[in-house]
């Protein structure tokens, strides 16, 4: 599958020059990274839990897919916060972001927009000062095929302390206009530019209406779920290693 990004203006090539969204296997988290694969606990582990390693995170299929799949969209820029507290409840809080220096444009709605408290009410979400929810726009189109989605969601395992932006779904082959809106961890950070700002998972459309049905299991579908089970104990592989 061909994926491609441009920017959405000629402006904005500095950014995909400087800090281009990247394979999301060519940027993974540090410490996945230094992790070592322990696919099952090591057979004296029962024995004495603190001498020998029991199975570690990154063994987990589910984790090692999420880490290694689609792309990411580092901060194409620095992004800062600054909250001071002051006497009978006033505050002093701005934010800033380098993109808008280096191009000279204003900071909104280039770069930083917001939606306002009553849009967002009783969402648990980290307002501003203000009661608004910021956003970030993002400068990049992403040109897919037809009939594919992107789902766009904070890059969990890349762990952060001061925004998390909220994840949506966006068919791409008929919008590419997107922003992130972030809830507010942190009042007080500086975010460098490099730094995984958002996880993109490009997947097939299925128009189809889904039928649910939860049902009891078949004799047949329990064994082989015990068959299942069974390998993985005799063999200590997953999906993964198989």
């Amino acid at each position: 599958m061909n994926i491609e990004i441009i920017p959405l203006n000629k402006d904005f090539e500095i950014f995909s020059d400087l800090y281009p969204p990247v394979l999301s296997n060519k940027i993974q988290p540090e410490w996945y990274k230094k992790a070592k694969i322990h696919n099952t606990d090591h057979w004296l582990y029962e024995v004495d839990p603190g001498q020998f390693p029991a199975s570690s995170a990154k063994s987990c299929p589910a984790i090692q897919d999420t880490v290694v799949e689609g792309i990411t969209i580092p901060l194409w820029g620095k992004l800062r916060m600054y909250t001071e507290q002051l006497k009978n409840d006033s505050y002093v809080q701005k934010w800033d972001f380098t993109g808008r220096k280096a191009l000279d444009l204003p900071l909104s709605p280039n770069f930083i927009g917001y939606h306002t408290g009553e849009q967002t009410e009783d969402m648990p979400l980290g307002l501003n000062k203000d009661n608004m929810l910021l956003k970030i726009q993002m400068p990049y189109k992403i040109i897919v095929p037809e009939g594919y989605n992107i789902y766009y969601t904070d890059p969990y395992y890349h762990s952060r302390d001061d925004i998390r932006c909220m994840s949506g779904i966006v068919q791409a082959d008929k919008w590419g206009m997107v922003t992130f809106p972030f809830s507010i961890e942190n009042e007080n950070f500086v975010m460098e530019a490099g730094t995984p700002l958002v996880q993109c998972f490009i997947y097939k459309r299925n128009e189809d209406k889904i039928n649910l049905t939860v049902r009891n299991g078949t004799e047949k579908e329990y064994k082989q779920i015990q068959r299942e089970t069974n390998e993985l104990f005799l063999t200590e592989e997953t999906y993964r290693n198989k």
